[in-house]
């Protein structure tokens, strides 16, 4: 998340959120959608602290909570690779597959690096439009 915002960040990031999708299933609000990007984007970090906590403890039932909850908070921009690897920890944790837990939760961190920087630019355009 410390990788400076560059136009192909941005190409790559506006690939990740479909933000007419996201507006749509929002009624066009973008206030709500200024809000819900803010928010993301301070507890985002501390579903994945949580998430590393459960994986780092080799817990099955809190990375299975813990992927469930930054699941559901994910998707609510929409599919994409951040929901799918979300879902995957979900689905390992949940058969107790535990030893590919680390791999795809440090794709999901590489997705999540991406996806904050989208959300980032997709909330500062939503204040912009909002007027807040």
């Amino acid at each position: 998340m410390d990788r400076p915002i560059t136009d192909s960040i941005l190409e790559n990031a506006a690939v990740l959120l479909d933000k007419a999708e996201i507006l749509g299933r929002l009624d066009d609000d973008w206030q709500l959608l200024a809000e819900l990007c803010d928010l993301a984007l301070v507890e985002l970090p501390r579903m994945v602290e949580s998430l590393v906590a459960a994986v780092e403890l080799q817990d099955a039932n809190a990375v299975h909570r813990a992927a469930h909850k930054l699941n559901g908070s994910l998707s609510v921009f929409g599919p994409g690779p951040h929901t799918a690897a979300a879902a995957a920890l979900q689905e390992l944790a949940r058969n107790r597959t535990m030893a590919q837990v680390p791999e795809v939760l440090n794709r999901l961190e590489r997705y999540l690096n991406e996806f904050s920087i989208a959300v980032a630019a997709l909330g500062k355009e939503a204040h912009a439009r909002s007027g807040s």
